[in-house]
């Protein structure tokens, strides 16, 4: 079990934001309870509201009770007494040097690692980066080690991300860039990896010869749940395809090499990925927008911001070269599922009612794998019906939320489930020219129905490959 007994200080910015809300403090509570932190800690949390020590715990309390069933009033208590609040602004200096004077004070050693958690929208990280180091808070004579946890979406696009690049590398070394993406720390979406480099029969599977097409599809039913000024600035294609989707993908397709070569791995899958010739960018790419979207609080109501997309991708991977993969992706849907299935090629033409193998991998919503076959009805003609084998695959043995796993990793020292540059800049440049695309006036907009599987011309959209959606 990974654990940590360094001491160590979290200085979380945007530390009333919506995702410290409702995923980080929750996350630390756990590790707490699980036994995961050392005895000297320090949660710091730095925003612009107005908050005291004991109301920023409270904040902090009601976000843990929100979010869990049951909490151990013992450990509650003595993690908010590792919490502390600091208010400032993100482009003032003088701010983070009574910030780094408050550490100082806290941390008893020098050996203390410090951690900075980029909480906030992308355009505050030029300041927080700069403040960072002018203000003392990441020096490189310090005896301890440093990490800089930038969370996704790096930039808006490519270039925007070359910008944070730049500030990030500034300062820092690479060895304490940290950018996360939350769904490598979910243990399904690792599991992908770990399915094939464990089970070399299902990996032999993993061909060309033997795959028609792959599916991966990330549906939730919720919406925007406060995320309004965030969200409509970057519509579900870049908030789940620029990162979220791909990862999985490369994870699926990526070449075998050891926990040590993830990284490098993940990116070259990543690079290989390519946007199939087309004389019309809609037949690779979709967009729509719930018709209920408009109406969520602080949306413009003439907004072009896309709340479902599908895309098809190929790779020039040998062993799955001709096999289109299609991503699909939406919010308001009548189902919360994240999904890779993998639809083998037809059976042999015997019998009626029999249908293609598939393999479906469900990572989020009901768990688990199943493989789709055939089995023969009784009788002297050839008849078939489903054979489905399916196990559940929850999570057993040391099992934390992907914020409190990441986190934990990043206090160990461990980057293999991080993003590295070179993969987000893998990413942006596959979607760039899509989400341009995306931005003309004249590119269509669909609509769908809340509570729907999303808007019908998605099911024509594919439909015109020859299949449907699984």
């Amino acid at each position: 079990m990974l654990a940590t007994s360094n001491p160590f200080s979290l200085i979380l910015f945007g530390a009333s934001g919506h995702l410290a809300v409702l995923k980080l403090y929750p996350a630390l509570y756990i590790l707490a309870l699980k036994k995961r932190l050392p005895k000297e800690y320090a949660i710091v949390g730095f925003a612009r509201s107005p908050m005291t020590d004991d109301s920023f715990r409270e904040l902090i309390s009601v976000s843990i009770h929100r979010d869990l069933p049951e909490v151990n009033k013992s450990v509650l208590n003595d993690f908010l007494h590792h919490c502390v609040y600091h208010r400032g602004e993100y482009q003032e200096q003088k701010d983070f040097d009574t910030l780094n004077q408050r550490l100082s004070a806290i941390e008893k050693s020098k050996s203390w690692v410090r951690l900075a958690y980029l909480s906030v929208p992308p355009t505050m990280f030029p300041p927080i980066l700069q403040n960072l180091c002018k203000g003392g808070i990441h020096c490189h004579t310090r005896k301890g080690d440093f990490r800089c946890i930038v969370e996704k979406p790096v930039g808006h696009d490519g270039q925007s991300a070359e910008k944070i690049y730049t500030s990030l590398t500034q300062c820092f070394r690479s060895e304490e860039i940290y950018l996360l993406d939350h769904y490598l720390g979910k243990e399904a979406v690792r599991n992908v990896y770990y399915l094939r480099y464990a089970n070399p029969l299902l990996e032999r599977l993993f061909k060309n010869t033997l795959i028609h097409h792959v599916e991966i599809t990330a549906l939730e039913t919720s919406g925007l749940e406060g995320r309004a000024g965030y969200f409509d600035q970057v519509g579900t294609f870049r908030d789940m395809f620029q990162s979220h989707l791909l990862e999985i993908a490369s994870l699926l397709t990526m070449r075998l090499h050891g926990e040590d070569s993830i990284q490098n791995s993940r990116l070259n899958a990543l690079e290989q990925f390519y946007i199939p010739p087309a004389t019309d960018l809609r037949d690779i790419v979709l967009q729509a927008q719930c018709e209920k979207y408009r109406e969520e609080d602080k949306v413009s109501a003439n907004s072009r911001t896309n709340t479902f997309a599908c895309l098809k991708l190929m790779t020039r991977i040998s062993r799955w070269e001709g096999v289109p993969f299609y991503l699909r992706s939406g919010k308001y849907l009548n189902k919360k599922e994240t999904r890779i299935s993998i639809q083998f090629q037809a059976p042999n033409p015997i019998g009626s009612g029999s249908s293609c193998n598939r393999l479906d991998i469900i990572l989020q919503g009901e768990a688990g794998m199943r493989m789709h076959l055939q089995t023969k009805l009784g009788g002297t003609e050839p008849a078939f019906r489903p054979l489905i084998l399916e196990d559940p695959l929850v999570c057993v043995g040391d099992c934390l939320p992907e914020h409190g796993l990441l986190l934990l990793e990043a206090i160990y020292g461990k980057q293999v489930w991080y993003l590295t540059f070179d993969e987000v800049r893998a990413a942006w440049k596959l979607i760039d020219p899509l989400q341009a695309h995306f931005e003309k006036k004249k590119t269509p907009l669909s609509t769908y129905k809340k509570g729907t599987s999303g808007p019908a011309e998605a099911d024509a959209w594919i439909a015109k490959e020859g299949i449907g959606w699984f």
